[in-house]
């Protein structure tokens, strides 16, 4: 049970320090000109200097680094809290800190379009939509909407507990929603910096976009969360889908926002970002290490792709370079991810692995291209934007690829399991003797997992006679500690104990360590998640509907708001034959942006501006568990 030291806490205050810290300097350093009003020239100060350092205007400036400091508290209170699930188990308080910290996050990113808003509306912005006195830039809308539906999935995740017991797994739908309210916000935090359509970004604006770009990539893989600490749930098959999917979505994105080596920066932003929370976790939190793959590959091939092919015609970019990354970044992620792991995936998963993450790939380069619409298009070309219809073919193909996996059945497969003591108190070696004794001959994944006992132990199988296997190393079967031999076979995903200790809360009893014990292999979710129980079907259907019907709205939302600023900036560059592949251009006046109207949901010409983007990220390779 989760106990909680006090100092923890201070984990949660820091990033609120930090940032009304620099809040207040920011305050400091600025001009208000001649306003005497108290409040407005605090924000007057705040927002000129962040124009002055951002080449920003101070609105989307404000908004977007608002965005992402919120952002960042709410993915180190998710890897916190998947790794204290993963090394101790179910939570006694729904208030922990990591729990604080996602909450407040997610929160964070209303409070971030509302720090937009008012920006916007005290320097009276030529935004896109005038409420009253307010002016709202469309991508506060979006972000709003993201960061109220990720909040709403607290109390809709305690009605799912309710009905079906405490569960510890990233992918119930309520924890999907979420994620994806913080994952997918990454996004109008981007588009926010591009509705600023910025006159000169300055280094430093430059580097916020690579940020946020950097930001997308790391939000598209919180979905590899179970992957990333060894102990998933699903088909081993989903690794290098989400790793194909989040590569050439974001890196495609990227090289056609930033230009030259925009897919090699976002790459070095996820870096960043990923390696901080990695270290957080693993060092001052001292829980298991959260791997994830590294994208460097994808993003050559994007690179290289665009090199070839240039970003003239955007469908044929996403296409091929998403099909690079899917193929060969794929391939160099899942080799890198296996070295960091215990125990492997087969070799028996590679030729399906090959065809969906190719097929992924495909689909993910073409909606990332999409999303670019955002960037006005280079060198005039009629083929720069991706065509609605092509945007939506490829993301029911996507669909497709997530939708394939997710079976997980169970084969008539049985064990003997027999235990050696060891030389470590607590441990004891493993044997595996499968029946039939080619059980095994068609696996993809294969392997020991012992979890919930203050880490992980994962533990390969060796064959050593027809049917035969033994560990590569002692496991730990006292105490909190659970742990199950694990085999998958296509959409078969199944599992036998080896020991779990007596949970009372929920009435499951002990299944004590045995010198040798015959059984049947079962659903690994009868193993991993020993919490859950069968409840009334609508609950369930209710909650997909709901989750379907929220990320629909947040895809459609965030869709428009790269619509209308990719129109106005074409509309204020007008023709550009001679601009130059990477989607830069020089960008005219803001004076004549926007001329906003009171309700009005149709922008007005404005001002053009150039920045980064970023494409998806790549998901990652690894162990039996994937």
């Amino acid at each position: 049970m989760r106990d909680v030291p006090w100092d923890q806490w201070l984990y949660v205050a820091a990033p609120f320090v930090v940032y009304f810290s620099i809040v207040v300097g920011l305050a400091m350093d600025g001009d208000h000109g001649d306003e005497r009003n108290p409040l407005k020239i605090f924000f007057k100060r705040i927002s000129s200097s962040l124009e002055r350092h951002t080449g920003y205007p101070g609105w989307a400036a404000a908004g977007a680094l608002s965005g992402l400091a919120m952002l960042a508290t709410a993915a180190i209170g998710l890897y916190w809290d998947v790794a204290w699930h993963i090394d101790f188990g179910r939570d006694e308080a729904l208030m922990t800190p990591s729990h604080t910290m996602i909450l407040l996050g997610l929160g964070g990113i209303v409070y971030a379009a509302g720090v937009a808003i008012t920006f916007a509306t005290i320097d009276d912005a030529p935004v896109g939509l005038r409420v009253g006195r307010l002016r709202v830039p469309w991508t506060a809308l979006a972000m709003a909407a993201m960061g109220a539906g990720g909040v709403a999935a607290f109390p809709l995740d305690n009605l799912w507990h309710e009905a079906y017991g405490i569960d510890v797994t990233l992918w119930s739908p309520t924890h999907l929603q979420l994620i994806a309210g913080g994952a997918i916000a990454t996004i109008p935090v981007w588009l926010m910096l591009r509705e600023g359509r910025p006159s000169a970004p300055t280094m430093l604006g430059r580097a916020i976009e690579v940020t946020a770009l950097g930001a997308i990539l790391t939000g598209v893989s919180a979905y590899q969360g179970e992957f990333d600490f060894g102990a998933p749930q699903f088909q081993v098959l989903y690794l290098p889908i989400l790793i194909a999917f989040a590569a050439a979505f974001t890196l495609v994105l990227a090289r056609i926002a930033l230009g030259p080596w925009g897919a090699l920066k976002a790459v070095v932003a996820f870096f960043a970002i990923r390696g901080t929370i990695a270290f957080l976790v693993t060092v001052p939190l001292n829980h298991t290490f959260p791997k994830f793959p590294l994208y460097l590959v994808s993003a050559l091939a994007v690179e290289g792709v665009a090199l070839l092919l240039g970003t003239g015609h955007r469908l044929r970019l996403g296409a091929v370079a998403g099909a690079a990354a899917g193929t060969v970044g794929v391939a160099a992620d899942l080799g890198w991810l296996a070295a960091l792991s215990d125990v492997t995936a087969t070799a028996r998963l590679l030729p399906t692995a090959a065809l969906f993450s190719l097929v992924t790939g495909v689909a993910a380069g073409i909606l990332g291209a999409a999303l670019g619409r955002a960037v006005p298009e280079a060198e005039g070309s009629p083929t720069a934007f991706v065509h609605p219809a092509a945007a939506l073919a490829a993301g029911l193909v996507a669909l497709a690829a997530f939708a394939y996996p997710l079976p997980r059945n169970v084969g008539p497969v049985d064990t003997v399991i027999r235990l050696t003591p060891a030389a470590e108190a607590g441990r004891a070696g493993v044997e595996v003797e499968l029946i039939p004794p080619d059980a095994a001959d068609t696996a993809t994944a294969f392997g020991i997992l012992a979890w919930q006992g203050g880490g992980t132990v994962a533990a390969s199988l060796d064959e050593v006679g027809p049917g035969r296997y033994v560990a590569d190393k002692a496991i730990p079967i006292t105490g909190s500690w659970k742990a199950m031999v694990g085999l998958q076979r296509g959409d078969e995903v199944m599992a036998a104990p080896i020991y779990l200790p007596a949970d009372p809360e929920i009435g499951a009893p002990e299944i004590p360590a045995v010198a040798e014990r015959r059984t049947s292999f079962v659903r690994n979710t009868e193993l991993l998640l020993r919490e859950q129980r069968s409840g009334p079907s609508d609950t369930a259907m209710l909650a997909y509907s709901g989750l379907a019907v929220v990320v629909l709205v947040w895809i459609g939302l965030f869709s428009v708001c790269a619509s209308v600023i990719g129109r106005a900036a074409g509309e204020d560059a007008g023709p550009r034959a001679g601009s130059r592949a990477g989607g830069s251009h020089t960008p005219t006046s803001r004076a004549t942006a926007w001329q906003p109207r009171d309700w009005s949901l149709a922008p007005s010409p404005s001002a053009s501006g150039a920045g980064p983007a970023a494409e998806a990220a790549p998901p990652r390779a690894g162990s039996w568990y994937p």
